[in-house]
């Protein structure tokens, strides 16, 4: 059965780029690098892998398919928060990430409404 994020209420929702951003910035947080050292690794700029994560700006194509590449996350989870496809491990690590990051006082989306 698919699983789509929780935070979204719907499934257009779940597409918003403040959603990917949350997700990307977990990723990042489970990966244990900081925005600069993921964003070197994709060849990318900090500030460009910054705005990514704050929803400024959605993560292109072909940034996230380095993403696969490098750490087998799927685009599935990526833009629409689906994690069928995402490896069992790697997805433990996101969401103790997501943890960790909410218990710092950052709000999720349905908080802010």
């Amino acid at each position: 059965m698919l699983q789509w994020d929780p935070d979204a209420s719907s499934f257009p929702d779940a597409c918003r780029n403040v959603a990917v951003g949350r997700r990307l910035s977990n990723l990042r947080h489970a990966l244990g690098l900081t925005q600069r050292q993921l964003a070197a690794s994709l060849n990318i700029t900090g500030p460009r892998w910054a705005n990514y994560e704050v929803g400024t700006s959605r993560i292109l194509v072909d940034i996230a398919l380095r993403l696969v590449e490098k750490w087998e996350v799927s685009l599935d989870w990526i833009y629409y928060g689906n994690e069928a496809m995402m490896p069992k491990p790697l997805l433990r690590e996101i969401k103790a990430a997501a943890k960790v990051t909410m218990s710092r006082g950052e709000r999720s989306p349905k908080d802010r409404k």
